[in-house]
Parts: C-alpha cells; sequence; structure tokens
C-alpha cells in the first residue's frame, strides 16, 4: 500500500447540482494538462498522472482533484487512498480528506476502515469520525495489526505485548455502532461492486449505483442490467424507504420475502405501520405510476434515518436558496430539512426542486446512498 504510484484500477461533495444533486462530481473546469496520461474511470474519475504527480479528472477530462499526490489510486465506494509527502491519507471525490495524510501505511479492511501504522505503532482508522469527533476506532498503539482467516472467517487482530485481542470482521459494524458511527447500519463491504452492463465507469452515476449497490439498497432489474434511465414508481419508493427504515430500526423487515401477494404489499404495510406513509396519501392505483420528486421525499424524509440525521447546511438558507419551493405549502418543510441534511441540492445550478417532476433510479441511488452513508452528504 506504501507505493501506489501506478495504480489504476462532516463530511460532503461539493457543487453537485444535477438531477436532486445525483451527478457527476463538480470538480475544476480546468482541462487536464498537456501531456498527461489517463488512466481507466472508476465511478466517473479516473486517474491522471503528469509530471509525476497524480490527480483524478472526470469523463470531460477536467480536473476533478489537483494533480498533487505522489501516488493514488482508483476510486471505490467514493473514496480513494492517496499519498502525499510520503504521507497517505484517504480523499472523497471533491478531494476532501476522509483520513489525513499522516500515516506511513493504509491497509483498507471492510466497513471503511483501514489498518494504519504510524512508525512502529499500529491501529485503526474510520472514514467517519467516532463518538468523541476523532477517526481513530483502535488507538496506534499496538505491535501489530492485520486481518488473517481463521475458521472460514476474517479476523481483525491486535497484538500488543505478546497478547492479541481478535474480534470477527463481521462484527466491526456493531462496533462501530457502538462508537457513535450511525451509517454503520449500512456498512460496506470491500470488493463488493456490481457489473452492470448499462453503467459506464464514465457515468456520474456509477458511483451511487456502486454505493446503493453494496449496501444493499438497490439491485438491477434483470438481464444484467440497471435500467439508471428508468423512471422509479411509487412502488418501488415505497419499497426503498421501507427498507431504509427497518435497517435503521434494526428489524427483519428487509431479510423477509414476500408471500404471495403484490410484491411491495409488505412495504406499504410496512410503511403504514411505521407512520411513513398515511393511509390515503397513495391509492393503490397509483402503485404502478412513476413517482414525483415531492412525493419521493415526502416518503423519505418521513423516515427515522431521516428524522435522525443532523442538519449540515442552512435550514433558513435553503429556505431562501430553492427558487421553486413555497414557504407556505406543508409539504416544503421535508424538501427543505432534506437539502439542509446534504441530501438534495436541486436539479441544476440554481438549486431547483421540480416537485412534480419525476425520479430516475440513477437518481433514486444517488439520493439512498447519501442517506445511508453520511460520508457522501452533501455541503450546499
Amino acid at each position: 500500500m506504501r507505493d501506489m504510484g501506478r495504480t489504476a484500477g462532516g463530511l460532503l461533495l461539493r457543487g453537485l447540482a444535477l438531477a436532486l444533486c445525483a451527478g457527476l462530481l463538480a470538480g475544476s473546469a480546468r482541462a487536464a494538462p498537456e501531456g498527461a496520461t489517463v488512466w481507466g474511470y472508476s465511478e466517473g474519475l479516473a486517474l491522471c498522472e503528469h509530471r509525476g504527480k497524480w490527480g483524478y479528472v472526470n469523463g470531460s477530462r477536467s480536473v476533478a482533484v489537483p494533480i498533487q499526490y505522489d501516488s493514488a489510486v482508483s476510486f471505490s465506494l467514493g473514496f480513494a487512498a492517496v499519498n502525499l509527502g510520503g504521507r497517505l491519507g484517504v480523499i472523497r471525490q471533491d478531494g476532501a480528506y476522509l483520513i489525513q495524510p499522516e500515516y506511513d501505511s493504509l491497509m483498507p479492511i471492510d466497513c471503511g476502515l483501514y489498518i494504519a501504522q504510524k512508525g512502529t505503532r499500529w491501529g485503526v482508522v474510520s472514514i467517519l469520525p467516532c463518538s468523541g469527533g476523532g477517526n481513530v476506532l483502535y488507538d496506534l498503539i499496538y505491535d501489530s495489526v492485520q486481518v488473517v482467516q481463521q475458521g472460514g472467517a476474517k479476523v481483525l487482530t491486535l497484538t500488543l505485548a505478546g497478547n492479541s485481542t481478535m474480534i470477527p470482521v463481521f462484527e466491526l459494524p456493531a462496533v462501530l455502532l457502538r462508537r457513535g458511527v450511525e451509517s454503520a447500519r449500512f456498512p460496506l463491504t470491500r470488493g463488493r461492486l456490481p457489473s452492470f452492463s448499462d453503467v459506464s465507469p464514465r457515468e456520474w452515476y456509477a458511483l451511487w449505483v456502486d454505493i446503493a449497490y453494496n449496501v444493499g439498497l438497490t439491485s438491477g432489474v434483470g438481464g444484467g442490467c440497471f435500467a439508471p434511465e428508468r423512471t422509479l414508481t411509487v412502488a418501488e419508493a415505497i419499497q426503498l424507504a421501507a427498507t431504509l427504515e427497518s435497517r435503521c430500526r434494526g428489524d427483519d423487515f428487509h431479510l423477509r420475502s414476500s408471500q404471495g401477494g403484490s410484491w411491495y404489499s409488505p412495504a406499504v404495510d410496512y410503511c403504514l405501520a411505521s407512520g411513513i406513509l398515511r393511509r390515503g396519501s397513495l391509492e393503490p392505483a397509483d402503485y404502478g405510476r412513476p413517482i414525483t420528486r415531492q412525493e419521493m421525499v415526502q416518503l423519505f424524509a418521513a423516515t427515522s434515518l431521516a428524522r435522525d440525521m443532523p442538519v449540515i447546511n442552512s435550514l433558513e438558507r435553503m429556505r431562501e436558496l430553492i427558487p421553486d419551493v413555497d414557504r407556505e405549502d406543508p409539504a416544503s418543510g421535508a424538501v427543505y430539512e432534506l437539502y439542509a441534511k446534504g441530501i438534495l441540492a436541486g436539479t441544476d445550478g440554481h438549486r431547483t426542486f421540480n416537485g412534480g417532476g419525476t425520479v430516475t433510479r440513477a437518481e433514486a441511488a444517488a439520493i439512498v446512498s447519501r442517506m445511508a452513508r453520511a460520508e457522501q452528504r452533501l455541503i450546499l
């Protein structure tokens, strides 16, 4: 991990303004310098090397992350390790650090965690802060930290003065939850990526499809396809809201299979029982039609996950910025809240909401990814 130079293979994206902020990251409009080498795309960005330094360009070959690193790796699940001045850190796709570049080595494990080394000491750090505000999950006090196979399972092993503490990797989400990392309810699994034939690694939505698939919120439509441009239906939105709620509550709804009837009936019943959906607000005849943005926002804002999410953008500023939402409309509160909580940013550069418009599956993947993973929420 120390030498990453030719690998080609609070918290939050700035300046996105495509389709409910589902679009590709805003980066510098400056084109890649003449003579730069662009390597393969992953999640909408490609590694770019120029005069021995590395950065990232978008699908238009404009610089998205400055070409300043001694080495870098391709983005996966929205973050990548970089080497700056001989020290390793982890960035998001806007170049913001999730883990500061201060480590001699970083080795990825699941859940957004890295085994970290400083000098002769080892520990474990997280892309998301734990309770107390720091990113350190296990202090850098150990003689060694490694992941080993034991009885068919991966085990994180921390060794100090000959004594070892062993934590099964599958228990790490629970450890993170106890440390106040709410996104651990939607843990990232390293290497679990889709291969949909209709999702190009150059597209803005490749990132969001990867994350939503990885954390188990979305899947394909069959035939190896995701159908990113297909319009989201009311039933699909209700299913997403029910799954978000179930995962947040820690119950087993999202693990059950449908027993007869319409595939979405259990989700409708669950959302009614949870108060996400009000009886009579959407009739059975509606479930197969495209959902509007306003209806989707009303559903998602009513989940426990959305209600408990911290505000990261000024609510009053959001009321001033969004040009097409009536403050007096009772439904406007949900819209302002999801902007303020970093989930939405508008359909254009003016933060336009377009509540009567429809939503694509790609846009929905972006929205639920931000709801599930705090490191992807938007500072506006």
